[in-house]
């Protein structure tokens, strides 16, 4: 019989009971490929892993929204996110896409974006102490584009939002 100590957590349970970090580290460990959907209140988080590596993420909340990332780093201006949003609105087309078409991001530029967006939701994801998690193994959605992040980056900057909370 095993410790319970070093047993992986389940696939699906409680952020009060199992960290985040035990469960992509227990993904990370088993070479995973699926999707981890996490639900606090009305929010809900989604971080998609290929082979144990965190891929991209998604978010409900207004502000893990791309536009909303970008104006709080500095990367638009309020005036170049409020002309997006119109846009957008009147189009359908995503941010990123519009955010290119107006001139406003070169490609290269969106790429980066999307990566600090990405970070932005699993760092904040970080700071959830209740809240339910869920893995479902399988391939990821068609709309993920995998982007490299590194998770022993972004622990640090989840303890220094731990610490300045």
């Amino acid at each position: 019989m095993s410790d319970p100590a070093t047993e992986p957590p389940p696939s699906e349970g409680s952020l009060a009971v199992t960290s985040l970090a035990d469960v992509l580290q227990s993904l990370t460990e088993a070479q995973s490929t699926g999707t981890l959907a996490l639900h606090q209140d009305n929010v809900v988080k989604a971080i998609f892993v290929q082979k144990g590596e965190i891929v991209f993420a998604t978010s409900t909340l207004k502000a893990d929204r791309l536009g909303e990332v970008l104006l709080r780093h500095g990367v638009i201006s309020k005036s170049a996110h409020r002309a997006t949003t119109k846009v957008m609105q009147e189009s359908g087309k995503r941010e990123g896409e519009t955010l290119v078409e107006m001139g406003i991001l070169a490609p290269k530029a969106l790429f980066e974006g999307l990566k600090l967006q990405v970070e932005e939701i699993i760092v904040s994801a970080f700071l959830w102490d209740r809240g339910h998690y869920r893995f479902i193994e399988g391939p990821l959605p068609a709309h993920v584009i995998p982007l490299p992040v590194h998770l022993d980056q972004l622990l640090p900057k989840a303890l220094d939002r731990m610490k300045a909370r």
